[in-house]
């Protein structure tokens, strides 16, 4: 009984681990990886301008006054460029959602692991 139940939990566990680390492949694909990186914010007449460094070159954009008041008033910002394209730029840390539904996917396939060693440890020993 107890190896049914056991096999069962982890089919359970197994198919959504699937679902959760395949969505989280997609969410990656679609939005690519990000990578941290310091910028500078340069204030002028026109507007604000920000100012990094990656993949080997010096990238800039003006940033929106909506941008630029989240800024906090150091000249230096931590932001985050997309590793394929780093003339992208965020001012924030990328979304954790896409985290949570690895780690979500992952803890699944472990208990699916367990699961399926319990139940093949008691047919053995039955």
């Amino acid at each position: 009984m107890v190896a049914t139940v056991a096999e069962v939990i982890g089919w359970i566990a197994f198919g959504g681990s699937l679902g959760c680390l395949l969505l989280a492949l997609l969410i990656r694909l679609a939005d690519g990886r990000w990578l941290p990186t310091d910028a500078v914010v340069v204030d002028q007449e026109h507007g604000s301008t920000v100012r990094w460094f990656a993949e080997g070159a010096f990238h800039q954009r003006r940033l929106s006054d909506d941008e630029r008041a989240h800024v906090v008033d150091a000249d230096e910002e931590r932001a985050y460029y997309r590793e394929r394209e780093p003339d992208r730029l965020r001012l924030h840390e990328p979304p954790a959602g896409r985290r949570a539904i690895r780690v979500v996917g992952l803890v699944l396939l472990a208990i699916a692991g367990t699961a399926g060693v319990v139940s093949l440890a008691i047919m053995l020993a039955g």
